[in-house]
């Protein structure tokens, strides 16, 4: 199911620059509390800046998505997602999506569960 091209994950991007986000957020909660001899502010913009790179590169992976919807080459939001073939997508949908649809209802038992007898 992999023979879709591998296009860029701007969300793995997106969840690289959140964690250099979070480092910068301990560093300046921890010159805040006096911990490091170094300006806050650089941490604190750093951090900003960092979070707001996350921000862009999530609703870029969103817009592309969006973008490959009705493509040929379907592209998840998910980063761990791999791209497929709308062809591959239709296959699995008509192999494995109808069996569930054919499925009865489950039956509630009349009798009782093993629980109620042992009580």
């Amino acid at each position: 199911m992999r023979s879709a091209p591998r296009p860029r994950s701007f969300a793995f991007a997106g969840y690289l620059v959140m964690l250099l986000g979070f480092l910068f957020l301990g560093l300046f909660v921890m010159s805040l509390a006096g911990g490091v001899d170094a300006p806050s502010w650089m941490f604190g913009l750093a951090m900003a800046a960092l979070f707001a790179g996350a921000l862009t590169a999530f609703r870029m992976q969103i817009r592309l998505s969006e973008a490959t919807r009705d493509s040929d080459v379907y592209v998840s939001s998910d980063p761990l997602t791999p791209p497929l073939r709308r062809t591959d997508v239709e296959q699995y949908e008509r192999t494995y999506r109808r069996a569930r649809a054919t499925t009865t209802e489950i039956t509630p038992a009349t009798e009782g569960t093993r629980l109620y007898k042992a009580a």
